[in-house]
């Protein structure tokens, strides 16, 4: 047997490619299913996080399996934009190292981020649940598992808590010094506007308002963190407002262009706007970036502030 992996991630395709290969982790057992229907595949695992999109596989067939998974990953998780230069391929000792690369976060856009132990478990669960993981993937699972929870007790990797959510707070603080008496406005009341909201509390936010598709989810975060919560029906108000948003919400296609933003930066005045887009698929057009005194960062753009922190600690 063989242990095969197929992927694409932040070190391979920008975000304008990687939206379009998220999977939802509803979809993730029935697609496992559907992996190992074949002769060429004995055992499979899907992991789809925010910056990676891979396959992973146990066949008698390496070969053939490689090129099934690559077929698969391109076209049916995607829609065929991802070129060979976006996708690599591992096989055996270098797929199994590279899971337990992944599980420990040491392969993650920022290293030691929390969540990504979180989704490589949900990809287990989903691959038990749709019967694609089998005798040799659980072993490899419970190994990575085990050596996550290692790497977190016995470096300093789990001493501090760091996100993406929270590299963009870092950013918000660097452009404006200070977030006291700024207004900050969360869209999204998931895992990452949670990561955010500490972040923010922690820079001294003091007015910090969520919005989600569920005002419900948004009042529980935002009562946990003295906020104030309301629907997506007054995005255009808060937009108004606020000097920084997050936004961090599942979508299909971007949730503001410049035609909902022109309105509320003219009601600005002048002031600036920034926007750190933590989505994928992006929640923001990139063409929001070209409207006066607004400041879009997305993901790609994160990536290279979190590298230039890294080159900074390593100079020092």
């Amino acid at each position: 047997m063989n242990v095969v992996l197929v992927g694409l991630s932040h070190h391979t395709a920008p975000v304008a490619i990687r939206e379009r290969y998220v999977v939802t982790e509803s979809a993730l057992s029935g697609l496992n299913e559907k992996l190992v229907r074949g002769s060429d595949i004995d055992e499979a695992a899907l992991i789809s996080t925010c910056n990676r999109t891979e396959v992973l596989a146990v066949s008698r067939s390496p070969e053939r399996a490689l090129e099934h998974l690559l077929d698969f990953l391109r076209y049916e998780l995607g829609d065929g934009s991802a070129s060979v230069a976006h996708v690599y391929e591992l096989r055996d000792a270098d797929a199994v190292a590279h899971l337990l690369r992944v599980a420990a976060s040491l392969d993650s856009m920022v290293l030691g981020e929390a969540q990504i132990l979180g989704q490589v478990k949900a990809a287990y669960r989903a691959g038990v649940q749709g019967r694609s993981v089998g005798p040799i993937l659980n072993r490899l699972f419970q190994s990575a598992f085990r050596a996550a929870k290692r790497v977190r007790s016995e470096t300093g990797l789990g001493a501090s808590p760091v996100s993406l959510a929270r590299i963009g707070v870092q950013l918000a603080c660097e452009l404006f010094e200070s977030l006291a008496g700024k207004k900050v406005l969360l869209l999204g009341s998931g895992a990452m506007a949670e990561s955010a909201l500490r972040g923010l509390q922690e820079a001294g936010a003091e007015s910090v308002a969520v919005l989600s598709r569920t005002p419900e989810s948004a009042l529980r975060l935002a009562r946990r963190f003295a906020g104030r919560s309301a629907g997506l029906d007054a995005l255009d108000e808060e937009l108004s407002a606020a000097a920084v948003v997050l936004c961090s919400l599942q979508v299909e296609r971007p949730l503001l262009g410049r035609a909902q933003l022109e309105g509320p930066m003219r009601r600005r005045q002048g002031r600036p706007l920034l926007i750190v887009d933590l989505g994928v698929p992006r929640n923001v057009e990139p063409s929001v970036n070209t409207l006066k005194d607004v400041y879009l960062y997305d993901l790609d753009d994160l990536e290279r502030v979190a590298e230039r922190g890294r080159a900074q600690r390593g100079a020092a």
